[in-house]
């Protein structure tokens, strides 16, 4: 059994070293150092004494390069997944609403970020308006509701002399019903029911909702609008905990290509960490 703590280790100027390892070494220090600069690594080894090969120096070398190894390929699990794959934030479909598993990403990705202070955090989101379709036409007309909801609040407070609210409350049954008259009345739809004169019906509400949520396009620069506020929705809830904006970098949203084994689509914003270049460059001047 080997404990190695490293505190405070830094880089010098790069060598063309032909026995350096094939590694990204810096990005994989970031990984482990606390803020304090220091590395704790428990590294356990297997040999035989009876083995004229043996060596114990060139075995524990050989466990920390299989150790970093790990560590590139999955390095959210390095920093303490416990299982859970952080670099996926999940969302509510046809939303920009991180869904309950996304948050404890959030939160376990601050935490850990907040740890180690020389990473940095990209962030990609995706929609997918094809299988994302409908919920994103609900979620447009239910923003519009509260679109109206607010307008008319507006009028009643202008009208009485106070301040408009800004979380509005939940809607009654008959205030919704009242709104999405409101709204059916304002849009003009092709398809709309109308008597023998050309006028248009009264249809229930229901009906009304329906045709109007049927209406609202969805195409792929809907999806894209919708990948740009999930990717603005992960930086501010991790901004919430704590993590400073220099930090955190929003990608060029994505569009879900068909999956070619047709597994069922999953919002999301795929997380990627790298290592503060600038900090890098400083510590090998240092050196």
């Amino acid at each position: 059994s080997n404990q190695i703590i490293v505190n405070q280790l830094t880089f010098g100027a790069k060598t063309d070293s032909p026995d350096a390892v094939k590694l990204p070494v810096p990005f994989i220090v970031a990984l482990l150092q606390d803020r304090h600069g220091v590395i704790d690594l428990d590294l356990p080894i297997t040999g035989s004494l009876n083995d004229p090969q043996f060596n114990v120096g060139a075995l524990i070398w050989k466990v920390i390069v299989n150790l970093f190894t790990k560590i590139v390929s999955s390095p959210f699990a390095a920093i303490g997944g416990g299982g859970k794959d952080l670099s996926r934030v999940e969302f509510a479909p046809g939303t920009a609403l991180i869904a309950g598993g996304g948050q404890e990403a959030i939160a376990k990705v601050a935490k850990a970020l907040d740890d180690r202070p020389r990473l940095k955090l990209g962030i990609v989101a995706m929609a997918d308006p094809m299988s994302e379709a409908e919920a994103m036409r609900r979620a447009a007309f239910e923003a519009r509701l509260l679109e109206e909801q607010r307008r008319e609040r507006g009028r009643s407070s202008l009208g009485s002399g106070g301040a408009v609210e800004s979380a509005m409350p939940p809607l009654s049954a008959e205030q919704r019903a009242r709104l999405v008259k409101q709204i059916y009345e304002d849009t003009k739809l092709p398809a709309k029911p109308r008597n023998m004169i050309g006028m248009a019906k009264d249809i229930p509400t229901a009906e009304m909702e329906a045709l109007l949520v049927a209406a609202i396009p969805v195409d792929a620069a809907a999806g894209r609008v919708l990948a740009q506020q999930r990717g603005r929705s992960v930086r501010e809830a991790l901004m919430a905990k704590g993590l400073g904006s220099e930090r955190l970098f929003i990608g060029e949203p994505k569009l879900r290509e068909e999956a070619a084994d047709n597994a069922a689509w999953v919002p999301q914003a795929q997380l990627s960490l790298s290592v503060d270049r600038s900090e890098e460059r400083r510590v090998g001047k240092e050196c």
